[in-house]
């Protein structure tokens, strides 16, 4: 937070001393006014209430913040319905194994999906993979096609951030039956680095990587000023820095935090995470109510 407050011109001390001293209801409007501004401009499709807990601002209520932010106008406009992006391909080689799993680590499931995105009259296509249990964004990729060898690149890229040379058999990769993921260089790779490969048959059984494209493309993508597709590669790096740093009411910090968090944290402190399969009981249904960004 401390760029934030730099950015507005004022300290941290500087605003938590206005808060506490008897200055006017005016002058403390302006210090979460501004606030407001420069979350809206580094998450442009953040709401209210994530900014409140974003800022973690002291003197100010939450219901209290969103009748101002109300006030002075930033209220979000409704996002429009998706198109969905999958094209199947016969091939049941593969199955959902997310089956009565239970995750306590990063690096145990990344989730990919395809997401589109329109400018300037045509389709560009999206891809990004998260690592379920830090909420993280490891991968991504962005083109006018929907070509394997955009996946692809999203998944050298997680590889390499995660850097890891074989994964035993203890990652799983979770995707749709897209042909892209089925691909025989994208399941090659994943063979040769030791991970396993889960598809789902239902959408909600990737009910975390819909929506986190819809973060992406929704809450930051269609909310900036992109004038052309040559732009796009750098806006979707910028979207997914920001949402790494951002705060996530699910695990009270952002997924960055989170990660170094889990270095000093025992397995068995740590929450315990199941995800929901059409065809199973053990797990959420309403997972995603739990999994609030």
């Amino acid at each position: 937070m401390e760029a934030l407050y730099s950015i507005v011109g004022i300290s941290r001390q500087a605003h938590y001393k206005a808060i506490h001293q008897e200055i006017s209801w005016q002058e403390k409007e302006y210090l979460y006014v501004g606030l407001m501004y420069e979350l809206r401009e580094l998450h442009p499709g953040m709401g209210l209430r994530k900014m409140y807990e974003q800022c973690q601002t002291e003197g100010i209520g939450r219901d209290a913040w969103i009748a101002l932010g109300l006030k002075q106008g930033f209220r979000l406009q409704a996002a429009p319905s998706p198109q969905i992006t999958t094209r199947a391909v016969k091939s049941y080689k593969y199955s959902n194994l997310l089956n009565n799993k239970v995750f306590t680590d990063v690096n145990q499931l990344w989730v990919s999906d395809i997401f589109y995105f329109g400018l300037q009259g045509k389709h560009y296509y999206g891809i990004l993979i998260m690592d379920v249990y830090s909420r993280k964004i490891i991968g991504y990729s962005i083109s006018d096609n929907m070509r394997a060898e955009n996946n692809l690149q999203a998944l050298k890229m997680a590889l390499d951030l995660r850097g890891i040379d074989n994964y035993n058999s203890g990652l799983i990769h979770h995707s749709d039956r897209g042909s892209q993921y089925m691909s025989d260089s994208y399941t090659n790779l994943l063979d040769q680095k030791g991970i396993c490969i889960s598809v789902c048959y239902d959408v909600l059984e990737n009910a975390h990587c819909e929506r986190v494209n819809g973060t992406i493309k929704n809450e930051y993508l269609s909310r900036w000023n992109i004038t052309s597709p040559s732009q796009l590669p750098m806006y979707i790096t910028k979207a997914v820095t920001n949402y790494n740093n951002r705060y996530h009411n699910s695990i009270k910090m952002s997924p960055n935090q989170y990660e170094e968090h889990l270095k000093n944290t025992k397995i068995e402190h740590r929450t315990k995470m199941e995800i929901f399969t059409i065809n199973k009981t053990k797990s959420n249904p309403y997972q995603l109510e739990l999994w609030d960004e």
